[in-house]
């Protein structure tokens, strides 16, 4: 917050929350790659067909991917030679995967099913490249985990999009018309509030622990002990300290 005019009857103040915009639209892009990410590239389903070929002893597999819009990628896969199970470990919970090894690489399936579900696919694949079958079918899905996973991510879009659109503060103290009034603006609405200056008890600061830090913001008290926070944004203490020591100043003569 910064004084941007004063004069012997006036005193305005401005408050831009760049703080809140930066955090606000940085946490808004990360969640909109994450969302692309979940909605065109990431497989939601899988269905892998093998065939044998008799005549020359081969198995030929397509590795079909398709994505929560529907899209759908298509992987040639030659000679698989096994299929195993490999375990991402990780601080919560575990995640394991089928990896089909073939002669000229590996190829995965999905990642968030059951180590249950995976064994079973696992043991199907491997069962058929040891045996005279003909053809084989296996399909897995994670259409529940992408959307449960959607969901969160547009909730924190919407969490961030309120924090990038922090309105605006503007504080005028008039002495000539006794009154204060603080105007909030942006792109939710604009919001005016007065009060006349003797309803006004006294400045205060108050402060909130982070993690870290502490961080500020000036209040008007009212007779009332209503609290009006002037910026609704916690800010550093040097600057609070130094507003409300110019507001009293003011208001004092």
């Amino acid at each position: 917050m910064k004084v941007i005019e004063e004069t012997r009857t006036r005193l305005q103040l401005n408050h831009r929350p760049f703080r809140y915009w930066f955090i606000g639209w940085c946490i808004f892009i990360v969640c909109l790659s994450f969302l692309i990410y979940c909605l065109f590239f990431d497989s939601a389903s899988i269905q892998l067909t093998c065939d044998r070929r008799f005549t020359i002893n081969q198995i030929d597999c397509d590795l079909r991917r398709f994505n929560l819009l529907g899209g759908m990628q298509k992987l040639k896969i030659f000679d698989p030679q096994e299929a195993r199970i490999i375990i991402k470990r990780a601080s919560k919970n575990n995640t394991s995967e089928v990896v089909i090894t073939t002669p000229f690489g590996d190829f995965t399936l999905l990642s968030q099913v059951s180590y249950q579900e995976n064994q079973q696919v696992a043991g199907k694949i491997n069962n058929f490249i040891n045996s005279n079958q003909s053809s084989l079918l296996v399909q897995q899905n994670q259409r529940d985990y992408l959307f449960v996973l959607s969901l969160f991510i547009l909730i924190g879009m919407a969490i961030a999009a309120f924090f990038g659109t922090s309105p605006v503060t503007n504080c005028t103290f008039y002495k000539s018309l006794n009154k204060v009034v603080i105007e909030r603006k942006g792109v939710r609405g604009n919001h005016i509030i007065e009060y006349p200056l003797e309803s006004i008890l006294y400045f205060d600061i108050e402060e909130r622990q982070y993690k870290y830090s502490k961080l500020y913001r000036a209040v008007i008290v009212l007779k009332t002990y209503k609290k009006i926070p002037i910026n609704p944004q916690y800010t550093d203490e040097n600057n609070v300290r130094y507003i409300v020591s110019r507001i009293q100043s003011f208001v004092r003569y």
